[in-house]
């Protein structure tokens, strides 16, 4: 993205107060849903399959995912959308680089994976809403689309190779 289209996007958002205020709500609610439904999901999984593998794996793969992208972005340490262009976000930030890949998306997504095996409805409105929260990171001007990506591709893989493999 460039400065320039970063910029208009930033300003035609924060001009249309109906969609801003939709925005932040979703980019604050939508991560406060996966984070509570992660617990249930490994609730129901102990409840249904007691202490096997699978509920070891679902567990694990998810904290595995979450340990690897927090040292991927320490280690890669790319600068943020707002911090590169040199302006400010939709959603006022201050954290400085460590963008690349976003957490939101890769856990959004594995801690979807981990519902699939559970239920294919619950496993459906938990894909949804970590798609939605990834498109909430570019929209809101903390992550480039890029990251974004990233963060998808790791959280589907993780729960792809280790889930159902």
């Amino acid at each position: 993205m460039k400065k320039e289209t970063y910029i208009k996007l930033m300003d035609y958002l924060k001009s249309r107060k109906t969609l801003f205020s939709f925005i932040s709500f979703l980019y604050t609610f939508l991560p406060i849903v996966v984070f509570v439904s992660y617990p249930l999901i490994i609730v129901i999984k102990w409840l249904e399959k007691g202490l096997t593998e699978d509920f070891l794996l679902t567990i694990i793969v998810p904290a595995v995912t979450l340990i690897g992208v927090y040292v991927m972005r320490k280690l890669i340490n790319k600068p943020r959308p707002y911090e590169k262009f040199e302006t400010n976000s939709l959603i006022a930030k201050n954290k400085k680089a460590q963008s690349f890949p976003s957490n939101h998306a890769a856990c959004g997504f594995v801690i979807a994976m981990t519902a699939a095996s559970l239920n294919i409805w619950l496993f459906s409105a938990l894909i949804l809403i970590a798609f939605i929260i990834a498109l909430t990171r570019i929209f809101a001007g903390v992550h480039f689309i890029v990251d974004v990506l990233a963060g998808v591709c790791i959280g589907l893989l993780m729960g792809s190779i280790f889930l159902f493999i």
